[in-house]
């Protein structure tokens, strides 16, 4: 566990933000590393690790490694180090790569935050449910007496709504204001965490849940909506999702920073929400899954916005770093129904990634591909491309 250095919570360790009060609990990945392989600090820091006196140690605490102690003692590292050190890495290696890791994770920094979004109504629907928002900001701090400072800061927004005659288009409209108003006040110097966002994705549901009730509406006429949602403070990065909307990554850029990662450089896309529905309930229980997939009911959400009180909802809620350029895709699914997504990104979202193709070209390709291979249902898609740099290259 891991304690805040602000209200001294406890949380646990995979969280980066404190899940009461939402300060930046500021422990390094090089923690865990540093327990599996017995070197035990005094107590959990409370400020940025000291990366250079650390490798030190740990060097130290390699040497001693033979091969069969490196490939029995690499649970809980870093996927990269894992598959170095599982093919017969020598220790010198592996005190190499864990010192090229670090320099990497202390000199990336994000230079810019592009991004574009776009709703449809689509080819057979006259009734456009969707909503979206899109709310970025940059903060300089520059003077004699102050600290240089510059950040980043994004919002994005993508709700699909449903239920009953005008229903869903009031429920997304409710759940997109409801979002960014509430996470803009506790959204300062960075992110909120995960219990904050639980009571803001809780609050929205009530907001929809109490006009279901209000207006008496039953069974399929209750008003309800998924709702997707990226944050992006810095480096840092939060997803929070309900229902079948989904956030994919795409990675792999091959820019000039990539040669100092030990990351693949092979572009690869990533869907990072796991969409709520009968599907993967069944799948968990451990259906297999032809026999799952099978159900008339597959794809029935087990969780939206509005439908229920919020004691019955459990969002999905991720927080990650970014180490190299991503671009993100948001979108209901008109957009990805039928695999549109997984047939064509890398004709369609990884040249946006390599800026060969701008934003607004690329989301406008993404609408006309989704109502070709789609065409049922709205369609939204929101597009975000992080660009990092390393602040050791020089700039011309």
């Amino acid at each position: 566990m891991s304690i805040c250095p602000s209200c001294k919570t406890e949380n646990p360790d995979s969280h980066q933000f404190c899940q009461f009060c939402g300060a930046k609990i500021s422990v390094d990945f090089l923690v865990n590393i540093l327990e599996e392989e017995a070197i035990k600090p005094s107590s959990v820091p409370t400020r940025p690790l000291n990366l250079e006196g650390m490798l030190g140690e740990l060097k130290i605490q390699v040497d001693n490694f033979t091969s069969s102690q490196v490939a029995s003692d690499t649970e809980g590292l870093p996927e990269e180090l894992f598959l170095e050190l599982n093919s017969e890495v020598s220790p010198e290696k592996f005190s190499d790569n864990l010192e090229t890791l670090m320099v990497v994770s202390s000199s990336m920094h994000l230079r810019d935050i592009t991004y574009a979004g776009k709703t449809d109504v689509g080819r057979q629907r006259d009734r456009n449910e969707d909503d979206f928002a899109t709310i970025f900001q940059t903060r300089s701090i520059n003077g004699k007496s102050q600290i240089s400072d510059r950040s980043h800061r994004g919002l994005f927004v993508l709700c699909d709504g449903m239920g009953g005659h005008e229903g869903g288009e009031v429920a997304s409209a409710i759940a997109v204001n409801s979002i960014s108003d509430q996470f803009r006040p506790f959204w300062i110097d960075t992110l909120p965490g995960a219990k904050k966002l639980n009571e803001i994705i809780g609050s929205t549901n009530q907001a929809i849940f109490a006009k279901n009730e209000s207006e008496k509406r039953q069974a399929l006429s209750r008003m309800g909506t998924t709702l997707i949602m990226l944050a992006i403070h810095d480096l840092e990065v939060v997803i929070a999702h309900v229902g079948d909307s989904r956030i994919y990554k795409v990675t792999g850029s091959p820019s000039p920073q990539r040669e100092i990662s030990l990351e693949s450089s092979s572009p690869k896309l990533e869907q990072i929400t796991r969409d709520h529905e009968v599907l993967n309930q069944l799948l968990d229980l451990g259906i297999d899954l032809e026999t799952a997939i099978a159900r008339p009911d597959a794809h029935q959400l087990t969780q939206a916005l509005g439908p229920n009180p919020s004691d019955r909802l459990d969002p999905s809620i991720e927080f990650f770093s970014l180490t190299e350029p991503t671009l993100f895709l948001l979108c209901s699914d008109g957009l990805c129904d039928n695999n549109a997504i997984e047939e064509n990104w890398q004709t369609h979202l990884l040249p946006i990634l390599n800026k060969e193709v701008d934003l607004q070209t690329g989301l406008d390709n993404l609408i006309e591909l989704g109502n070709n291979v789609n065409g049922h249902d709205n369609l939204t898609a929101i597009l975000v491309l992080c660009d990092l740099t390393d602040s050791r290259q020089k700039t011309s």
